[in-house]
């Protein structure tokens, strides 16, 4: 009978083909060939790479690195009885978006068999995966990974920054699908997707997804109560002004959270703006400079009373965005000339501009250049000038993490259909996210992005091989460039080293 031996030689075991064979009423057993070792419990095959068929080639090292970090925070373990099928999704939005339409034949392509330990994927297991996240434990998913994160990162933020942003579809079938207000001005069926991220790393905290015609100030009463349960002191919330709202202001300090937000100049505030611009020189002065990191503010403060909130009011100038508003908005203005011309249509936007007779409008013009540069703060924290300003204009983590979810991580247009099937889609794109948000934080020594980093390592394959002669099977890792070692050793410096059976 032929089988295979383990041989220990030192801290080493070999793996060798035996026969055992009856020699003078005795078992003899007859070395045939040497097939390899055994690492970490796994038969690795020896071969020489003369007389060999290569039988796969397989994504490799950014599944590596990605499920290193996963590893860490135990995502599998949170995510519950799918979660490794859960995760091959989010590698799959991390590295190529286009492959989950096609996951079946995505993942024959990669390692994830040895790396996840799990021998296929189906549709019918990807679907039962998705479909185990639901509106009942979706919010203590978040808790729970975000509390790793916290512990495994030693976080300890000092803010959260929120928005809303907003996802469109294709076709109406999805009941949280609905029309409503939007940045771009589409009137196309959308959903609300609330995010929180921390104001220094931008590693997301959590997320929402609400029906497409909820205003922005209405999503962050459900955070409030998600902030409050992660019982993290002295954090200040930034958000835009669109999710600005007295009943927001005043239930965020119920909740014990400072707040630092934009005004919309609009009735007192607006009064209160005009008081302020009259003296424009004043403003223009060198002790009111703010500088940031792409651009340059002039800001004066005062105490103020938003409503019943005491605080500080900032207004701010930036020169540069008063002169791009201005001259973007005269280019508008000839453009729609032009189609007065043509006999066609104006947007609703544009008429304002414009008389009866076609002629523009010059006053509407001038009223219009009025606030061009100018922004409004407020702050229920009485802060210095700077320590307003600074994280109100570089809230780019959210930002960020919102152009992350709809480019990188291909969440575009929806297709799917099915309410918690959009929610769960969503939420793959965060998880996704948050992989890479991770991802950053290990390399930022080698001040190289995440997205940067499994570009360069995506060459780094694993190669399966057959040789010809003895029929065994083994695996090679392309050698690796001196960048690709620097960044894997970055996420973790032993990822590298075989643990070797005692």
């Amino acid at each position: 009978m032929v089988f295979i031996r383990k041989i220990k030689k030192g801290k080493y075991i070999y793996l060798a083909k035996v026969e055992n064979k009856w020699i003078n009423g005795k078992v003899v057993q007859k070395h045939i060939s040497y097939v390899g070792r055994e690492i970490n419990g796994e038969h690795i095959r020896s071969g020489t790479l003369e007389n060999t068929d290569v039988t796969k080639v397989s994504i490799w090292a950014p599944l590596l690195i990605l499920n290193s970090v996963a590893k860490e925070v135990n995502l599998s373990e949170i995510l519950g009885e799918h979660g490794e099928y859960l995760l091959s999704l989010a590698y799959a939005h991390c590295l190529d978006p286009k492959s989950v339409n096609k996951m079946e034949d995505w993942f024959a392509r990669t390692d994830l068999q040895n790396i996840l330990k799990i021998k296929e994927v189906s549709e019918e297991k990807l679907y039962n995966a998705l479909d185990s996240i639901n509106e009942e434990n979706l919010s203590v998913i978040q808790k729970k990974i975000f509390k790793s994160v916290t512990e495994v990162y030693d976080l300890h933020p000092e803010g959260y920054f929120f928005d809303v942003t907003n996802v469109y579809f294709y076709g109406t079938g999805c009941s949280i699908a609905k029309k409503g207000h939007n940045k771009e001005g589409k009137n196309k069926p959308q959903v609300q997707i609330g995010l929180a991220v921390t104001k220094e790393e931008g590693i997301p905290i959590f997320h929402k997804t609400f029906e497409g015609n909820i205003f922005d100030a209405r999503t962050l009463q459900d955070f409030l109560v998600e902030f409050h349960d992660l019982n993290i002191e002295n954090v200040t919330l930034v958000w835009d002004r669109g999710v600005t709202s007295e009943d927001n202001i005043i239930d965020a300090k119920r909740a014990g959270f400072e707040v630092i937000c934009g005004l919309a100049i609009k009735q007192n505030v607006q009064l209160k703006v005009e008081e302020m611009i009259k003296e424009k020189n004043e403003l223009m002065q060198l002790k009111n400079r703010v500088r940031l990191k792409n651009t340059i503010f002039y800001c004066i403060k005062e105490k103020y009373s938003y409503g019943s909130i005491k605080g500080q009011l900032v207004l701010c100038f930036n020169e540069e965005k008063a002169r791009m508003n201005r001259e973007k908005r005269i280019d508008n203005i000839h453009k729609a000339q032009e189609q007065l011309k043509k006999r066609k249509p104006l947007v609703e936007e544009m008429k304002k501009y414009f008389n009866t007779d076609d002629t523009i409008n010059e006053n509407k013009i001038l009223e219009a250049q009025k606030y061009d540069g100018y922004n409004v703060l407020f702050s229920t924290k009485y802060l210095s000038t700077e320590e307003i300003v600074k994280p109100y204009f570089e809230k780019d983590k959210v930002e960020k993490a919102f152009r992350s979810l709809k480019s990188i991580l291909g969440l575009k247009p929806i297709k799917h259909w099915l309410e918690e099937r959009v929610k769960s889609h969503i939420f793959i794109c965060y998880l996704s996210y948050l992989l890479l948000s991770l991802l950053e934080e290990k390399l930022k020594k080698t001040e190289i992005s995440s997205i940067t980093a499994l570009d360069k390592i995506s060459t780094a394959y694993k190669v399966s091989l057959r040789n010809k002669k003895n029929k065994n099977s083994f695996e090679k890792i392309v050698t690796l460039s001196k960048e690709q070692e620097t960044i894997i050793k970055a996420v973790d410096k032993n990822i590298l080293k075989p643990k070797c059976s005692d």
